[in-house]
């Protein structure tokens, strides 16, 4: 199996996205200005190049936009208005692959700069592809909208690749029939599954050999160093976002501290990715415990009625000498000499 591999983030998603889901509503006749309402944004101001809003807020115009439209079905309408294009250099590179396979791998490799809360699998079973999304935060009652419009926008995807779907194609749903699944199957074209055990496009895999009709190795050479680029930046501001979410939740925490794979499971991420965010940031989890724990020794030292013992207790130590070794490797003298020069 081949993931994208990586979990939600900080950075948050384009603004045109939210852009498009309040024309969506506008066209079905809805009051699409109620989508905004009292988020401090405005429909013209998402549409500023490079503009991106927060997980919090996309998640808040997501559900409200399914309690809008109700059993009308989101996801499919939504992916339905979407182009591949809107989607800028990512789907540029897509579109001018040299293979439907080479499209499918910067999906994969590039989902994170559009939508940082899913991933994306590669995998064969006999001669069939399975590309199966996940979501890596929790959704909400938006999950399934979400879930759907990107399956639903996948499957489009391949279309304006291939100027038509490959034979064999169909989309697989965890979960009960909606309502609208009579519709649903109308839109979109291919066989609709649901009560699978996988949310995922399954298609023969010759169709991964297919050439785009837009293949141009040139422009997919330009697309791919301007993603690659936008990829590094996001990356980095993801490995700043994370050492900063690892300090606030130590904050929140007293002795003892959690562990890395406490810590790790608390943000929702795998340990290795955990350490991998770090280490791009030149930062170990140890040496984050370890600032925590000299921030909290200093509050308690601050208190006369502490003694050093009952400071070295509270911190987790059960050992005063060890307590004080720590203590100067921190700060450079010993807790009794910190307190004498207060």
């Amino acid at each position: 199996m081949v993931s994208s591999g990586r979990p939600w983030g900080s950075a948050g998603i384009p603004g045109i996205y939210v852009v498009l889901l309040y024309d969506v509503l506008a066209g079905m006749g809805l009051d699409a200005s109620s989508l905004l309402a009292g988020l401090g944004v405005s429909r013209d101001e998402l549409l500023a190049p490079d503009r991106r809003v927060s997980m919090s807020l996309a998640q808040t115009v997501a559900e409200r936009g399914v309690a809008m439209v109700g059993e009308q079905g989101l996801g499919f309408r939504y992916a339905r208005a979407m182009s591949i294009t809107l989607h800028g250099p990512v789907g540029l590179l897509a579109l001018s692959s040299a293979s439907a396979q080479d499209a499918l791998d910067a999906a994969c490799r590039f989902l994170g700069l559009r939508a940082p809360f899913l991933v994306i699998d590669q995998c064969r079973q006999g001669e069939l592809a399975h590309v199966q999304l996940r979501s890596t935060a929790s959704l909400g009652v938006a999950h399934d909208f979400v879930i759907e419009a990107m399956l639903v926008g996948l499957a489009f995807m391949i279309e304006q690749l291939l100027d038509a779907p490959p034979e064999g194609l169909e989309i697989r749903r965890r979960g009960s029939a909606p309502a609208y699944l009579s519709i649903l199957k109308k839109e979109v074209g291919v066989p609709v599954l649901f009560d699978q055990d996988e949310d995922a496009l399954v298609f023969p895999l010759a169709a991964l050999a297919a050439r785009p009709r837009l293949a141009d190795p040139q422009v997919a050479a330009l697309a791919r160093e301007q993603c690659e680029l936008e990829f590094r930046q996001w990356r980095t501001e993801e490995d700043g976002v994370m050492a900063e979410r690892i300090r606030s939740a130590l904050q929140d925490r007293t002795a003892p501290l959690p562990s890395l794979e406490a810590m790790a499971e608390k943000l929702s991420v795998s340990p290795r990715t955990l350490k991998r965010h770090l280490q791009q940031s030149g930062l170990s989890y140890r040496q984050l415990q370890d600032q925590e724990r000299y921030r909290q020794a200093q509050r308690l030292l601050a208190k006369p009625d502490n003694s050093i013992s009952e400071v070295a207790y509270s911190l987790g130590y059960s050992d005063v000498a060890n307590f004080s070794k720590a203590f100067k490797r921190w700060s450079g003298v010993t807790p009794r000499a910190y307190r004498e020069q207060r």
